[in-house]
């Protein structure tokens, strides 16, 4: 959690607890004014994967818009970009080994919520017995040998 802070910090951001029940929602993020709102009292891994969702929209500047379907990217955006603020490569591929495709054991035994985990499987391409992570177009982020 400490590294959400430190990276909150470095992008200039202020992070407010506030209770956000009348929006119906654990969190928000002001792009023009650098606060991220977050509501009080939620879980260890809640809280780290909000916080990582809202900071993800923070560093790509996504702003609401009228149009529900753009919104709607911007979100799943914001969840992968949160999923690999989150999850490294080898702590997903012990807890697969460990729990297979149970995606709520992964996701408890890596300490975010489930759509965290989901998210991140879907930048995950599998081909072979090698896993690439962002694969587009012929490029990716990264290429692991998978057992």
């Amino acid at each position: 959690m400490q590294y959400l802070f430190d990276l909150a910090e470095s992008l200039d951001a202020c992070i407010e607890y506030v209770d956000l029940t009348h929006l119906n929602r654990d969190g928000d993020c002001n792009v023009d004014t650098r606060v991220i709102r977050l509501q009080p009292g939620m879980l260890y891994r809640l809280e780290r994967s909000v916080l990582a969702h809202e900071l993800a929209h923070l560093m790509r500047g996504d702003r609401r818009t009228m149009f529900g379907h753009y919104d709607a990217k911007d979100e799943l955006r914001a969840d992968e970009r949160a999923a690999h603020l989150l999850i490294d490569m080898d702590g997903y591929r012990a807890a697969e080994a460990c729990y297979g495709t149970n995606i709520e054991a992964i996701a408890q035994e890596l300490e975010v919520m489930d759509y965290i985990v989901e998210a991140f499987e879907r930048t995950l391409a599998r081909i072979g017995n090698t896993v690439y992570v962002g694969a587009k177009l012929g490029h990716y982020a990264a290429k692991v040998v998978a057992a």
